[in-house]
């Protein structure tokens, strides 16, 4: 507000202009009395009320007067800095037939808060000074002064500064008693809109502080209270509503913890019909540290329940009438769409303007859909389509969908004629659903078991390679060491018998870590052919016989009369036992081991033996017995330094026994010994059917003048072979791979081929097939190292029965020769 205009200059008494500059020492007191009466003439804070239009007036003149000035004026700013404005100051902003432009120093003085004094110039005939009345950092209001013919001096400005101090405060106590004043008037006001928009109100409004007080009660009809407003204010939830405040209580409590509004339908069973009232609490945000306050609502919504009851009981039979909207629910969360074969009006639903991201005026015929779908599936929703417009074939079918800003996800496009009751064409109705989820899970699993597949055949080359890398001079030591020990020289005989076993240990780590891989792939399967089990276990038993001297320790074996004959996987059961003496005998320093094998049960066809393995070693501390039986794990870290093994050979051992429908049981104490015990039931071949095996009951040249041919690329395993062959009276031709082979088949005619699989140039799968060509009339006994699953059902494709794992022991070779001699 401009609290004065511009008025014009006063003189002296002389009737010169005064000039502060030239002012005697004399003529300064009087200037600081004259300040000082200006000051003193101003008004107290007490009796300000607003700065009225005479009083600043009368400041003005005073001002001028003492400072020579021909011009002034006092502008308040409205809006505080930066953006200030100033209200009627253009009258002497700029007077061009004078040449005054006091912009730059209003700018200063207005805009930084700074006293600027602008001097005569050729462009600025007439001097200005601008004082800026400030509190607190705050410009309140600009005084400009100008026309002083001599110019204003420096120390005008901290002249005048005591004089601007008591304006600040002036002006400061002014805004803020009219502040207050507004401020009280609008919250009067306010009140008493609040009260009587409360009164209008059918609802009940309460107000609570944070202890459940009730503190003000708004309610047109105090009836509806049940109890007097004084009855109500001042008291808890608990004391107003009694029995019934627990559901209010505990609204109340979660809306003071989490912030969050709460909201209650309850029946109110006192009255009579029954009414239904809703309400809802909500937290006042009052600014801390100001205690928090609840707003409370109650409402009778009685009638909205009828009504609302009546409209679900309509929307329920127009459930059952809308067939699109019963679909679209039965089908989950999914876009509608409807052609009406009369009209031919096409709607689609909102889901389905959303999924192909087009606003929801986008023009659509029946057949614009099929612009959405990808390229490559567009002509298989087409063709769909038109067979479910002209044939009324229902489709369904899962597509690629491209939306219209190219968004691509995977959906279920469903399509189907709809018929009136008599039978009449009157939609095609469908829906579509975004199955990009599940699309994309379908998606990584086919990833997944790709490179799971690859992975397991991976692993099964690699265990393949290994297997035969291995096996190969294997079957050369253990092969030789047999050879020996049927002719042992005496002082040689110990050492063969440990070259043997140190092979078979060798073996027997091999086949765990080979064994172990199969079993977590599902792939073993156990025989059923006849054995003899009284020799099978007396062989296990005595084949570890040397390592328990070695120890200084006793192998008892202790066996029931047995059958002749049983049929059962007598390989794995020489597993399984020879991993238990194995252990038994590694973890016993003293004493003894005990095998034990007692028939449970026994009848013409069946027999039920218990097997126990009793040691008296170190024994297993409680909190490890459940523990032995997984992969990998031995007691503890010392135990594999001490005693070796791969900690694979109790996991394999109860698998194998689980193969045989059995449970391996256990029962240890540390530093007593440790037991295990399984049982498995075998069933007994007729008498014809039986097979014993009695080593060196065959005559010398059993298998004479039978022509073999040995296709073999290791020669030590040639001269094995050879050896082993020796007094059978068989001729043996040799060839190092299949092409090699092939020659000597088509030179002469053979009885047999012994074979192995892994050769080069031509391994034994590339050349069976030529061998059974060319001599269809041999037998063909593959030898091989590699004992994957894949190999036995990789040769029954090519229809080869007999098959032998190196290392093979020579008796079993020649029991598969026998079958074969005429003798």
């Amino acid at each position: 507000m401009l609290a004065n205009t511009i008025t014009g200059s006063l003189k002296n008494d002389s009737g010169g202009d005064t000039h502060p500059a030239d002012t005697s020492l004399q003529d300064k007191l009087l200037r600081q009395q004259k300040l000082l009466d200006i000051i003193s003439s101003l008004p107290t804070d007490d009796t300000t009320p607003e700065h009225p239009p005479h009083a600043m007036e009368q400041l003005l003149q005073q001002l001028m007067e003492l400072t020579g000035s021909s011009w002034g004026f006092i502008g308040e700013i409205k809006t505080g800095p930066p953006a200030s404005q100033l209200h009627t100051i253009n009258i002497i902003n700029h007077v061009p037939e004078r040449g005054w432009n006091f912009t730059p120093a209003l700018q200063m003085v207005a805009g930084k808060g700074q006293a600027a004094i602008l001097p005569v110039t050729p462009d600025n005939p007439a001097p200005f000074i601008g004082l800026p009345v400030v509190y607190n950092q705050q410009i309140l209001a600009v005084i400009g002064l100008a026309g002083n013919t001599g110019g204003y001096a420096p120390d005008t400005i901290p002249f005048l500064q005591p004089l601007l101090s008591v304006l600040g405060h002036i002006y400061r106590h002014s805004l803020r008693e009219m502040n207050s004043r507004q401020l009280h008037t609008a919250f009067t006001r306010l009140k008493t809109e609040w009260d009587s928009l409360m009164l209008t109100l059918d609802d009940i409004l309460f107000e609570m502080n944070d202890q459940k007080i009730f503190t003000h009660v708004w309610c047109s009809q105090e009836n509806l209270l049940f109890r007097p407003r004084e009855e109500v204010i001042g008291k808890t939830i608990t004391e107003v509503l009694g029995e019934h405040a627990i559901a209010f209580n505990r609204m109340a409590d979660k809306l003071l913890q989490t912030g969050e509004d709460q909201e209650y339908v309850y029946p109110d069973i006192r009255q009579d019909p029954q009414n239904w009232y809703q309400l809802k609490m909500r937290l006042i945000r009052d600014k801390a540290p100001a205690p928090k306050r609840i707003l409370l609502m109650i409402r009778n919504i009685s009638e909205s329940e009828r009504r609302n009851n009546s409209y679900l009981q309509a929307q329920s039979e127009l459930r059952r009438s809308n067939q699109l909207l019963s679909i679209c629910q039965q089908m989950g969360k999914m876009g509608g769409w409807e052609f009406n074969t009369a009209t031919g009006e096409t709607y689609w639903t909102r889901e389905i303007y959303d999924m192909r991201e087009v606003p929801y005026d986008f023009p659509i015929t029946f057949h614009s859909a099929a612009s959405f779908y990808h390229q490559e599936d567009q002509p298989a929703f087409i063709e769909a389509r038109d067979e479910l417009y002209h044939q009324k074939k229902p489709y369904d079918l899962e597509l690629r969908h491209v939306s219209a800003k190219g968004k691509e996800i995977w959906v279920r496009s469903i399509g189907r004629a709809v018929f009136n009751t008599n039978g009449q064409l009157t939609h095609f109705r469908g829906i579509i659903m975004d199955i990009t989820d599940k699309k994309d899970a379908e998606l990584a699993l086919m990833a997944a078991r790709d490179h799971a597949q690859k992975a397991a055949q991976s692993r099964s080359d690699f265990l393949s390679v290994m297997s035969h890398e291995i096996r190969t001079p294997l079957n050369a030591i253990i092969g030789i060491a047999g050879i020996l020990e049927d002719h042992p020289v005496p002082d040689q005989a110990e050492s063969l018998q440990n070259l043997q076993f140190s092979a078979q240990h060798l073996l027997g780590l091999i086949n765990d870590i080979l064994d172990f891989s199969k079993m977590e792939a599902g792939k073993i399967e156990l025989e059923d052919i006849p054995f003899d089990p009284d020799a099978l276990f007396r062989s296990i038993a005595r084949n570890y016989q040397p390592m328990a001297e070695s120890k200084g320790i006793e192998l008892i074996t202790r066996l029931d009369l047995l059958p002749a004959t049983l049929k059962g996987d007598p390989v794995r059961l020489s597993q399984i036992l020879s991993n238990l003496l194995n252990n038994a005998i590694k973890f016993t320093s003293e004493g003894a081991v005990k095998l034990e094998i007692r028939k449970e049960a026994l009848t013409a066809a069946s027999c039920t033996l218990l097997f126990t393995v009793k040691d008296t070693g170190v024994g297993i501390v409680p909190e490890m017995q459940d523990k032995i039986f997984d992969s990998f794990v031995q007691e503890d870290s010392a135990t594999t330094r001490h005693h070796g093994g791969t900690g694979l050979g109790l996991a394999i051992t109860q698998k194998l026994v689980a193969l045989h429908k059995s449970t391996i049981m256990l029962e240890s104490k540390k530093n007593e010994g440790t037991t295990f015990r399984f049982q498995i039931d075998f069933s007994i071949p007729e008498a014809a059917h039986t097979l014993v095996r009695s080593k060196n009951k065959r005559p010398p040249g059993f298998l004479k003048n039978m022509k073999l041919l040995v296709v073999e690329d290791n020669s030590i395993n040639i001269r094995v072979l050879e050896l082993q062959l020796k007094n059978s009276g068989a001729l043996i031709e040799t060839a190092s791979n299949g092409r090699l082979a092939l020659e000597k088949i088509q030179q002469q005619p053979f009885d047999g081929i012994i074979l192995d699989l892994h050769m080069p140039e031509m391994n034994g799968y590339e050349t069976i097939p030529h061998i059974q060509q060319l001599q269809p009339d041999a037998f063909i006994i593959v030898l091989t190292a590699d004992i994957m699953p894949e190999v036995t059902a990789r040769l029954a494709r090519l229809q080869i029965k007999d098959m032998l794992p190196k290392p093979y022991a020579a008796e079993d070779l020649l029991n598969m020769l026998a079958q074969y001699s005429n003798g």
